[in-house]
């Protein structure tokens, strides 16, 4: 009989450890070949460009030049404040609260005007705003052809500002929002010269513009301002605009003056069928006591006046049916389901239409219409922080505008449009070769820009460029699809100028 052996244990274990150690010979190598290659690649394949591409930085003046010893002399704010001193276009630094807001481009002349807000100390408590007047803020004028800094207009504070060019009616103007003193400025492209002034009434604010072609009305989003604010000095103030404040201001543009009725008012607007308003959540209602409005109630605290848009007759505002401004606590949101669009007649100046937009959309604000596809783009600025106890992040909404008497929105998830943290201006770019038939809107948000295809039938969300820090105002050259992108770097205030780029990943 045939004797069976056995390998001892110990060269069994012997042949397992060189297994083992082949295996793990074989896995390093691969390992370090594959981070070989990968580094050999970087420096062979360069990497996907981005979709906006960085041109330029161009030094933008302070907000408020000062002299060395910090305080400018009488015959210095003189000079400075009409823009004849020579360091008025001269780079500068960046100043308390300094700021953008939104831009005009007249693309016949290559003017770029960018509204420089600077230093704000209206918000510092025990600041009387009347001091710093001739130095709070300017309109930066930048050729976009000669790129340089070419004048500046002593406007200050300016919030909304448009440029209005229409043969049609003669026009050929600038208009500029004091949203501190209220009135709206009125620019000669040509000469940089302030030509009129069309003051409102106190605490107006105005902000956003829109033009109506037809009428050749200029229609001014005024959200209106706190009479009273709470201060340190006046703990009993009241935070809360006055009703009659949150109007939609009507300016002849023609003639450069208001228009009668001057205002068409949202803050005392009874509540429509449907309007989401529940005094459950922290949104009173009051009895609206005028002459014909028996058994109607008015939100008590009125509604937000944000950015406008015309098309086909009628004047669309984003608004929010408002909370009260005195809750101090910051991780306060409107309720859900507050956020509105309100369509208004342009010619009779009539609120025709009105409709929620998603819970998820709240605080509507900035806005554009794409006129070929009937359709507006939203963004939806607030954001719930962890603990608020809802489940809220900025996005895009967009709604429908083909049919006038039925405005609606069209279903999106909004995780497919989420955007960067506190979006601001919106802005179409419709793609000037006819062969790439590519159609992109940006959103212009403090952390980074936003980029969609809306392209018919093809709607999607490109990505997101973080191009700086305070990215909140863009304008786009429609022909060179470049990007203007004013922001503070390194302390310095400067104009980013960035490209669009269709390939780019």
């Amino acid at each position: 009989m045939a004797v069976q052996t056995q390998d001892p244990p110990q060269a069994k274990r012997s042949g397992i450890r060189r297994g083992f150690t082949l295996i793990t010979a074989i896995v390093c190598f691969g390992l370090l070949g594959y981070l070989l290659f990968q580094i050999v690649h970087q420096f062979v394949v360069p990497p996907p460009p981005h979709r906006l591409i960085l041109l330029q930085d161009v030094p933008l003046p302070s907000g408020m030049p000062l002299l060395p010893d910090g305080s400018p002399s009488r015959t210095e704010e003189q000079s400075l404040a009409k823009g004849t001193d020579p360091r008025a276009l001269a780079p500068g630094v960046q100043e308390d609260f300094d700021g953008f807001d939104f831009q005009a481009y007249d693309k016949d002349l290559n003017l770029l005007f960018v509204a420089h807000t600077g230093p704000t100390p209206d918000f510092v408590p025990g600041f009387d705003p009347k001091l710093d007047a001739p130095f709070d803020g300017h309109i930066i004028v930048f050729n976009t052809q000669l790129n340089k800094i070419v004048g500046r207009i002593a406007v200050p504070q300016v919030a909304g500002m448009i440029y209005v060019n229409d043969p049609s009616h003669g026009l050929d103007k600038v208009f500029a929002a004091d949203a501190q003193d209220n009135y709206i400025a009125v620019i000669d492209p040509h000469t940089l010269k302030v030509t009129s002034m069309i003051q409102l009434q106190d605490n107006e604010s105005p902000d956003a513009m829109v033009y109506d072609p037809d009428a050749g009305k200029l229609f001014v989003s005024d959200p209106g301002t706190a009479v009273n604010p709470i201060t340190p000095d006046n703990p009993k103030g009241d935070n809360n605009t006055d009703r009659n404040n949150e109007n939609i201001a009507v300016i002849d543009a023609v003639h450069d003056m208001l228009m009668m009725p001057p205002y068409i008012n949202l803050g005392n607007i009874d509540l429509l069928p449907g309007e989401n308003v529940r005094p459950a959540d922290m949104l009173p209602l009051i009895a609206d006591t005028r002459l014909g409005h028996a058994g109607k109630f008015i939100p008590k605290f009125g509604h937000d006046v944000g950015h406008a848009q015309y098309y086909n007759g009628f004047i669309y505002v984003t608004s929010q049916v408002l909370p009260d401004a005195n809750n101090m606590d910051p991780f306060f949101l409107p309720p859900a389901g507050t956020g509105e669009l309100f369509q208004i007649n342009a010619a009779n100046l009539q609120i025709v239409n009105e409709i929620d937009l998603p819970v998820t959309c709240s605080t509507p604000h900035g806005f554009a219409i794409d006129a070929s596809q009937h359709t507006g783009y939203i963004a939806c600025t607030d954001a719930a922080s962890s603990n608020s106890g809802r489940n809220l992040f900025e996005n895009l909404v967009r709604v429908d505008l083909g049919d006038p008497a039925a405005m609606k929105v069209i279903p999106t998830d909004p995780k497919q449009t989420r955007l960067q943290g506190g979006p601001d201006i919106v802005r179409i770019d419709k793609d000037p070769d006819p062969k790439s038939n590519i159609d992109v809107l940006f959103v212009a948000c403090n952390a980074g820009i936003s980029i969609f295809d809306i392209t018919p039938n093809k709607f999607r969300k490109l990505g997101d460029e973080i191009v700086g820090k305070g990215t909140h105002t863009l304008a786009v050259d429609p022909d060179t699809q470049t990007v203007y992108l004013p922001i503070v770097i390194g302390g310095r205030p400067v104009l980013r100028i960035v490209r669009y780029n269709p390939n780019g990943q």
